[in-house]
């Protein structure tokens, strides 16, 4: 995907043939090219469907930007007094610093309802860093920036602009052996440094730059045809639980903010990309097989009808999925959250937006010892 594409206004809206987890054999590096299968970062997904709308387990209750800013206040920012700015322009509104960063225009309406400002998302993503910092920095990221709200047209980008606190470039090389920039954020300055440049998602590589071309995090996205029903969804993640459970490995599960969910699964950084890839391929294959009339591994819509596309692209070299507490740049100020699997009939794949996600920072972290999982592909 071309650099800086702008996207249009957001719409309103059997495991036996698989290897158990065990001990992973060495494996060679794969060498995938940087931007392969980035279809989450084309990231709009088409409207919620309809039942999910109509789920019980509507949005948790969103809150004023007021009082969004209130319950993140205590994550450094500081509002100094405001000024008159130069050049006879007129009164200046208090600058807003958050971690050394300041943030430009902090009343800017960014999503309308609930009503979220400019200073409110970097607020948000000072307030969650804790949490969200440990599945993005050090990952090579792609973000979508919506400088204007996401009512007007917002722009996918993956390559690196002009310098900024806590956001590092690094080069990469692909398959063909061209080397491209691209960058990583390595703090809580990182995120606000995003926010202020107008980032809403964040979407990153499945392995971190340290070990690049071994990956570590395996994403699954349920994405369900269109108008399909939301406990047809909630069947096609146990499933998929299920067979990851015959083979070993323990998963997590997060609401996408959008129309499905996530099932995520931490693993020891030591197979390449192509047998990273492989069996993430194998196991949407195996959901078909088992499944026909309820899955399909194939991307293809054609392919999709009154089915679930189990999106394993996304854990190819170069391909990326939305972070853990990422806003999506959508109506309503989702999040893509982590919840505990014993959330999954009472929270909808839209049901926590920014203040939820706030409040939820003070109950026990669903995905503790996410990262203490010592399990790989054996």
């Amino acid at each position: 995907m071309p650099e800086d594409m702008p996207l249009a206004p957001f719409p309103e809206g059997g495991a036996e043939d698989l290897p158990r987890g065990g001990a992973a054999p060495a494996e060679t590096q794969g060498a995938g090219p940087p931007g392969a299968a980035d279809t989450e970062n084309a990231p709009r997904e088409s409207a919620q469907a309809q039942a999910a709308e109509k789920d019980k387990s509507a949005p948790e209750k969103a809150q004023s930007a007021a009082s969004v800013a209130g319950a993140s206040g205590a994550a450094g920012a500081e509002q100094t007094p405001a000024g008159v700015a130069q050049g006879g322009a007129g009164v200046r509104a208090g600058k807003l610093i958050i971690e050394g960063v300041e943030i430009s225009h902090p009343d800017k309406v960014i999503f309308t309802d609930p009503v979220v400002t400019k200073g409110d998302v970097a607020r948000y993503y000072a307030a969650v860093a804790t949490r969200m910092l440990p599945y993005v920095e050090k990952r090579i990221l792609s973000i979508v920036r919506c400088p204007k709200g996401v009512s007007s047209a917002c722009f996918y980008k993956k390559h690196p602009g002009t310098s900024s606190r806590g956001v590092v470039t690094v080069p990469v090389t692909g398959s063909d052996g061209e080397t491209g920039e691209y960058f990583y954020i390595d703090s809580v300055a990182g995120l606000v440094s995003e926010a202020q440049m107008g980032t809403l998602e964040f979407h990153t590589w499945g392995s971190r730059v340290e070990t690049l071309e071994q990956p570590d995090v395996m994403v699954f996205d349920l994405d369900p045809d269109e108008g399909m029903d939301l406990e047809q969804i909630r069947r096609g993640v146990l499933d998929l639980k299920g067979i990851l459970d015959e083979l070993s490995l323990k998963s997590y599960l997060k609401t996408s903010g959008g129309k499905g969910y996530h099932i995520v699964v931490p693993l020891r950084p030591s197979a390449s990309w192509d047998a990273f890839s492989g069996f993430a391929r194998r196991v949407a294959e195996v959901m078909e097989q088992k499944w026909p009339d309820r899955y399909t591994s194939n991307i293809r819509k054609a392919r999709r009808a009154g089915r679930i596309f189990i999106d394993w692209v996304r854990n190819g070299r170069g391909a990326t999925s939305v972070a853990p507490y990422s806003l999506r740049a959508r109506p309503g100020a989702r999040v893509s959250m982590p919840i505990a699997w014993e959330e999954l009939h009472t929270v909808a794949p839209q049901g926590v937006d920014m203040a939820g996600a706030l409040a939820r920072l003070s109950a026990p972290d669903p995905w503790q010892g996410f990262f203490e999982q010592s399990q790989s592909l054996g």
